[in-house]
């Protein structure tokens, strides 16, 4: 009866770990999706609840901008999802609706890009989570003459330009250049 015990307690044991894990990944994503800004490249669906002729389902332009239903053109780009939604709800109470309840979910997220002293640069889709190691993996991996240390990312609308680790996490739309060696 005791090993019978003990069985069960490592079972218990694993579903804990388990169920603290799957709340830690919720969590990032969590966090992820309140600072996440979208961009051109993003496709979205917004929708308004019980107005079905009020959606929106696409890709924001290069511009910034999608075409809205009553609205027009209406600039997204720079905002977070909560920003767009609030946004959206506040062009739709100026003389439209009363208390528009706007629900916005990014489809896809814009892909982004490496460049450099790679074996196959380009453009490449985002998957969540992914790492510069693994992003220089999905582009054939390094050439000879590459850096090993000079990872460059630019990310943002500011373009702001950093140096990278192998564990970076990679966001869409960043920009990774890598350097080529000296030695």
């Amino acid at each position: 009866m005791g090993s019978q015990f003990g069985v069960c307690m490592v079972n218990y044991t694993n579903v804990i770990l388990i169920i603290f894990v799957l709340l830690i990944g919720h969590v990032a994503a969590s966090e992820f999706n309140q600072a996440y800004q979208l961009g051109a490249g993003d496709s979205v669906n917004i929708t308004v609840y019980q107005e079905s002729d009020l959606a929106f389902s696409g890709q924001i332009s290069q511009q910034g901008k999608v075409d809205f239903p009553l609205l027009g053109s209406i600039q997204l780009s720079g905002f977070t999802q909560q920003q767009a939604k609030s946004h959206i709800e506040a062009l739709l109470k100026d003389g439209y609706l009363v208390s528009p309840s706007v629900s916005i979910r990014v489809s896809s997220y814009r892909p982004f890009f490496i460049y450099g002293e790679v074996r196959n640069p380009g453009s490449y889709t985002y998957q969540p989570d992914i790492t510069l190691e693994q992003v220089i993996a999905l582009s054939g991996g390094l050439k000879d003459r590459a850096s090993r240390t000079q990872w460059q990312i630019q990310r943002g609308q500011q373009k702001a330009t950093f140096l990278a680790q192998a564990d970076t996490i990679i966001l869409p739309g960043d920009v990774i250049k890598i350097e080529k060696s000296f030695f």
